[in-house]
């Protein structure tokens, strides 16, 4: 059997350091954001997997140590940080074994909470955070949902506006937005903000940004790919060429402000008015 010792070892070798360190993207559903796992699959170093459920496992983990330890605030003890530091690298350590490649670049949905209690497991760990415009996820999993917003991801969302599913998705990319925003703000050193219209609309440009931010062998760079590459595991389509608009009489003004002040914050204009006709 493998000792916690050579784990120990295999752990430095998995976590690494700088350009050994591992890759979060953190990301929404309708984001568009395969189309940034199509351009950092080409690197031969990364192992690019998503929805692994590894970071939701390691915040799981944090809060038990907090509470059989009985510390709180950030705090864990060197018991703990080692415990976790040992169940991560032997997570990594098998996805680097059965797919090659020397880092690990894991594309999650959970949480940005997930995300720190990660990058407190592992300090060396580099995030990409996706944004994507609201009006554009809003049609993108409205065009996507033959049957309606089902999951728990949109449950609470639709509770709140049960009448009408573009404030729902509204309400959801703002939520998940504010998250991502103040986990960036929290971490600059280790997070780099990655706009899927910025990538789709100048690769050559934004996927240099990125590969040297990851430190990235710039040898295997990605080739440029086109808008309407198709993408995610749920079979939604990618970023649309253009946005037409939302019905903005479906978007309670509160939170319609809320949307404009995030697309602000982000760069982009105020979303504007349109009909969607058959998408609800």
């Amino acid at each position: 059997m493998t000792s916690i010792g050579e784990l120990g070892n295999r752990s430095d070798r998995a976590a690494g350091t700088g350009r050994n360190a591992p890759v979060i993207v953190i990301t929404h559903a309708g984001s568009g954001a395969d189309q940034l796992r199509s351009a950092l699959s080409v690197f031969p170093e990364l192992a690019c997997t998503q929805r692994t459920g590894i970071l939701p496992l390691c915040h799981h983990a944090v809060t038990t140590w907090q509470t059989v330890d009985g510390t709180v605030g950030d705090r864990i003890s060197p018991l703990a940080a080692a415990s976790l530091r040992a169940l991560s690298a032997g997570l990594m350590t098998a996805i680097l074994a059965r797919q090659g490649g020397r880092r690990w670049c894991e594309f999650t949905t959970a949480a940005p909470a997930a995300a720190k209690s990660f990058a407190r497991i592992c300090p060396e760990a580099r995030f990409l955070i996706v944004y994507c415009r609201a009006d554009t996820v809003v049609r993108t999993i409205i065009g996507s949902s033959r049957w309606g917003l089902e999951g728990p991801e949109f449950a609470p969302y639709v509770s709140a506006h049960p009448g009408s599913p573009v404030a729902a998705l509204a309400s959801y990319w703002a939520a998940h937005t504010v998250q991502q925003l103040e986990f960036e703000q929290a971490n600059p050193q280790v997070c780099r903000r990655v706009r899927i219209e910025d990538l789709t609309g100048d690769p050559a440009q934004t996927l240099p940004d990125i590969s040297d931010f990851l430190g990235l062998d710039d040898a295997y760079a990605p080739p440029s790919f086109t808008r309407d590459d198709r993408w995610n595991e749920q079979g939604d389509p990618g970023v649309a060429p253009a946005v037409s608009g939302l019905p903005l009489d479906r978007i309670p003004p509160p939170l319609l402000a809320q949307v404009n002040d995030l697309h602000r914050s982000l760069g982009y204009p105020p979303v504007t008015g349109a009909q969607l006709g058959d998408d609800r």
